[in-house]
């Protein structure tokens, strides 16, 4: 079921179902009550967001709520028709009660997730509580309020393997949520052997739901990877984890420390500088000890140097549409360029800047790729831009192979990318 978040959860009014009697040996007991349950405004407290906005939460059609109190056993199930929820069993009581309400029920295993962000919300823990005793027959009023958060767990490095799990203070393996009886909260449920919240078998971007509000220590295979304070995580939040780092530096054989950075989950970790000179594409593609900066770095390749889809626009100016980052003009200690900027959780904040030749007016680049073509032969991404009406636009933004002009004499930049093992 698919679900959309909201930063304020609204569960939608239920309606008054048909009414009928109990047997004539007890007091007149009516089924169907009108329940209207909201969920606590967390947007201060616990809001679920991320680096670009705030989640957003809504019911879809075949959603359930799970509701009892303390005179009946179980729980009735009020089923969302698309518009509203309704239920057929759900009795009103012969006396007084404290009712409870549960999403998505009374018992949520969290084993195996998909990890899609999609997918969150069906895994996510809300209960709640009338506020005072009520037979149900003025209706029902509960606040729900968040029992879970979503650990973000970013699969840094292209084609890892990730096995999360999590235990608890007393070392168990968390493996679902299950309601308490006559109290708005869940209980964690527990084995002693391992359980597994997430599989996947690539780098990624991956949403696990975890119990709130107790101490937690999340593991990737038997690797740890955070482990909370005695209080846990805040109900309703978004918490970012990464199987690896995003930056760091290396050297090459010219003895220069070079920093690196990575943009997307997977992609490649590029030099934050360039090569010292232009290179032909050649020489740009040895390998190995042979390479410009040695054996642990390398030229990228095509794909790895398509940051964004660009397109032209009816002005003849081009738009650099959001793909593996976002890109946007500009100029760095007075030299213009292209900054791209991560799109995704964990990299927002990860920047790369490829400088360009001229000034602001008029300014080109063109960086060599490894992406082969023929014997000698390759692909370069080339961009043209200047000031038209007060404004940075390109011109043009585009890879060519077109070997009319490039030949073993032409020379571009290279921004090498590191070597991984």
């Amino acid at each position: 079921m698919k679900k959309i978040l909201y930063s304020v959860f609204m569960l939608a009014t239920m309606v008054l179902a048909a009414c009928s009697s109990d047997d004539t040996t007890e007091p007149a007991v009516k089924r169907g009550m009108v329940l209207k349950a909201n969920v606590e405004d967390t947007d201060t407290r616990a809001t679920i967001t991320d680096n670009e906005g705030k989640w957003k939460f809504a019911f879809a059609k075949d959603d359930m709520v799970k509701v009892g109190n303390d005179k009946v056993d179980g729980y009735y199930t009020f089923t969302n028709d698309g518009t509203v929820f309704t239920s057929t069993d759900a009795k009103q009581t012969a006396e007084a009660a404290n009712w409870c309400a549960f999403f998505p029920g009374e018992t949520i295993d969290l084993r195996n997730q998909s990890g899609a962000f999609a997918d969150v919300a069906k895994n996510y823990a809300l209960a709640g509580a009338t506020a005072s005793a009520t037979t149900g027959s003025d209706g029902l009023t509960v606040t729900m309020k968040a029992k879970a958060a979503v650990l973000c767990i970013v699969g840094v490095n292209k084609g890892e393997n990730l096995d999360i799990s999590v235990k608890t203070a007393d070392g168990m393996y968390v493996l679902g949520l299950t309601a308490v009886k006559n109290s708005a909260d869940f209980k964690v449920d527990k084995s002693d052997t391992k359980v597994s919240l997430l599989k996947a078998n690539d780098a990624g971007v991956y949403y696990v739901v975890v119990p709130a509000e107790v101490k937690l220590s999340v593991y990737n295979g038997d690797k740890p990877m955070k482990t909370t304070k005695d209080a846990g995580l805040t109900a309703g939040k978004y918490y970012t984890l990464k199987t690896g780092e995003t930056t760091g530096s290396a050297t090459n054989k010219l003895g220069e420390t070079i920093s690196w950075v990575q943009l997307w989950a997977g992609g490649p970790k590029f030099a934050t500088e360039n090569v010292a000179n232009k290179m032909t594409w050649k020489d740009a593609t040895k390998t190995g000890a042979e390479y410009v900066w040695g054996a642990n770095w390398r030229t990228p390749t095509k794909d790895e140097m398509t940051f964004v889809d660009a397109k032209q626009g009816s002005d003849g100016f081009y738009t650099l549409n959001p793909l593996n980052t976002k890109a946007e003009i500009q100029v760095q200690n007075g030299v213009p360029g292209i900054l791209y900027t991560g799109i995704q959780p964990g990299y927002t904040d990860k920047t790369l800047f490829l400088p360009a030749e001229g000034n602001e007016d008029s300014f080109y680049y063109s960086y060599w790729t490894s992406t082969v073509i023929n014997q000698s032969l390759g692909t370069a991404l080339h961009i043209y831009g200047g000031t038209h009406e007060g404004k940075k636009v390109l011109v043009n933004y585009y890879f060519d192979s077109n070997i009319s002009y490039i030949t073993d004499g032409t020379k571009y930049w290279v921004r090498p990318v590191l070597v991984e093992k």
